[in-house]
């Protein structure tokens, strides 16, 4: 699929590299993590209440971390229809490299996620998926693409559905596959978000961000870099009059997610970017965040923290 755009179009390489939370208990999460995906604790610092989690047990290794969970402590009793009330994370999604993983993960979970963590299942054409959400409401799709050459584009958009998963078929699939965790090559594939305005987000991820506008859904509207289905997603599901994101510190959800960029040449033409459009970067870096030191923040329309990095 070729795209034809005469505006600011982001390095085509892109792709999210983690995402960052925050959890009312770290313990708990970390114990969910690891029993549901299988996540290894890359490192913990006590004193931050922060945790790395990743596929492998060293930095050094390709896509090493996936998330980063840090605690924030509970002043008053949150409830799910509380949560839902500012912009910020619909979910994150983890994208494994071949279908029999996917089949094995649903089999597991099957055995070993209580029920209440379930969200459904959908085929979307472009991809198969299963929804659940963490101890904090905080929502996962674990996915497998098809073959982008069964991708349907039609007018430079993709042609994405959301249809009940054959889950016979997706069980029946190399039954002898067994869920040992994560396999390697898993990667963050994509985060959707809570917005207030479509139009006013499209304005920031489309016109400023450079990305390119792949699909849309009634309420919903879906980008990417080059020509994958969609990188980032954001929707109007909860409303147009919610709060903005991190509204409330103490409330677990977002903190951030991160843009993974080429080489420091990316970064300086993206922060331009930014200072051409009247959009503040904050490169005052997290401490959870310092072994990035090429990188900063900027946030979306709705107070959505985003990073910008380079490896």
């Amino acid at each position: 699929m070729v795209f034809k755009n005469d505006s600011f179009i982001i390095n085509p390489s892109i792709k999210i590299d983690h995402v960052k939370l925050k959890v009312l208990n770290l313990r708990k999460s970390i114990n969910f993590y690891q029993s549901i995906f299988g996540f290894k604790v890359l490192e913990k610092r006590s004193n931050q209440k922060t945790a790395f989690l990743s596929l492998a047990t060293d930095y050094k290794e390709e896509s090493s971390l996936l998330l980063v969970l840090t605690e924030v402590k509970d002043k008053n009793t949150i409830s799910i229809s509380e949560i839902k009330k500012e912009a910020g994370l619909y979910h994150f999604a983890i994208l494994l490299p071949e279908i029999k993983y996917l089949s094995a993960f649903l089999r597991h979970i099957q055995n070993n996620l209580e029920s209440q963590y379930y969200d459904g299942m959908a085929d979307h054409s472009v991809s198969e998926s299963i929804y659940i959400h963490d101890p904090d409401f905080n929502g996962i799709e674990v996915y497998k693409d098809r073959s982008s050459t069964k991708w349907k584009w039609i007018n430079n958009k993709v042609h994405m559905i959301t249809e009940p998963l054959n889950v016979t078929y997706l069980l029946s699939k190399d039954i002898e596959e067994i869920w040992n965790g994560l396999p390697s090559g898993t990667k963050i594939g994509h985060v959707h978000l809570h917005v207030s305005n479509l139009v006013r987000s499209k304005k920031f991820y489309h016109d400023i961000l450079g990305l390119y506008h792949t699909a849309s859904y009634p309420g919903a509207l879906f980008f990417a870099a080059n020509s994958y289905h969609h990188h980032i997603a954001i929707n109007t599901w909860i409303g147009t009059n919610i709060l903005p994101a991190n509204n409330n510190h103490y409330m677990p959800g977002l903190d951030h997610y991160a843009i993974i960029l080429p080489n420091r040449e990316e970064i300086n033409r993206l922060k331009n970017r930014f200072i051409e459009s009247k959009i503040s970067t904050d490169e005052t870096l997290d401490e959870s965040d310092q072994q990035y030191p090429y990188s900063f923040y900027i946030y979306d329309p709705d107070g959505i923290k985003i990073q910008f990095l380079c490896k």
